[in-house]
């Protein structure tokens, strides 16, 4: 309702040429429209912008999917990513010194990602991925804030007792991610663990979750709305689930 119709198509080309090799080429376009907050919002340095434009994005992607044997799969993609009229804060024309949302950049990001899964009949499940990105403003040539340039996964889920009892292990890592105020926040690992109980009792599913579990310290990157450039987030913590289906 605020800016008018759009139209965005997907498409995907998927060819098998082998009989246990995939090869998907996709594209698709999506947008955002822009929200109340950066249309209307106003106070003393802040002007309002209800003429906001959606932000475009246009994506073309590469993926190659290899099973080898019977119990692992093997995925390489690439891709690329546009995006149109970003929104961001900038300086209100008709009022100086007030800032205002606005249609400013177009930036792009580019990467790939490599992951390798794995089942097995006695329910033990694996999987590694890791994935290299960039993403830039297109006018600049500057990254992007909150945006690392490399991420990776470990899950694993061990049977204890054979579909009663499981152990879920989880590592993550990110690498380091611009500020709003030009410095980094650091790379940091993290590490999970769940236990989980299932049909000990019937229709009775219990777990108890331990995040990071050697309390790494970190934080995320914030908007220069925050007086900080980046927001400490959880220590170690504890979830404990109990779920009963009737």
């Amino acid at each position: 309702s605020t800016f008018g119709s759009t139209t965005n198509p997907r498409l995907a080309l998927i060819v098998t040429p082998a009989e246990k090799s995939t090869i998907k080429v996709l594209f698709g376009t999506a947008f955002r429209a822009p929200n109340d907050y950066e249309m209307y919002y106003a106070y003393d340095t802040q002007s309002p912008n209800p003429e906001l434009n959606p932000e475009r994005i246009r994506t073309t992607e590469v993926v190659f999917d290899q099973y080898l044997g019977d119990h692992l799969r093997a995925s390489v993609s690439g891709y690329y990513y546009k995006i149109n009229e970003l929104i961001q804060y900038g300086t209100d024309p008709l009022v100086p010194g007030n800032s205002q949302f606005q249609n400013i950049s177009e930036v792009y990001a580019n990467g790939g990602e490599a992951e390798l899964d794995g089942k097995w009949a006695n329910g033990l499940e694996a999987r590694i991925s890791y994935a290299i990105q960039r993403t830039k403003d297109e006018a600049t040539g500057d990254p992007l804030t909150n945006s690392p340039a490399q991420m990776g996964k470990l899950v694993l889920n061990v049977p204890l007792m054979k579909e009663k009892i499981a152990l879920g292990v989880e590592e993550q890592y990110m690498s380091r991610r611009m500020t709003d105020t030009g410095n980094y926040a650091s790379a940091f690992y993290l590490t999970h663990l769940t236990l989980l109980s299932q049909n000990i009792v019937p229709r009775l599913e219990a777990s108890v979750s331990v995040y990071n579990l050697f309390d790494k310290d970190y934080g995320d990157p914030v908007t220069t709305d925050f007086l900080q450039p980046t927001i400490q987030q959880d220590g170690r913590n504890y979830r404990f689930k109990i779920t009963y289906a009737f």
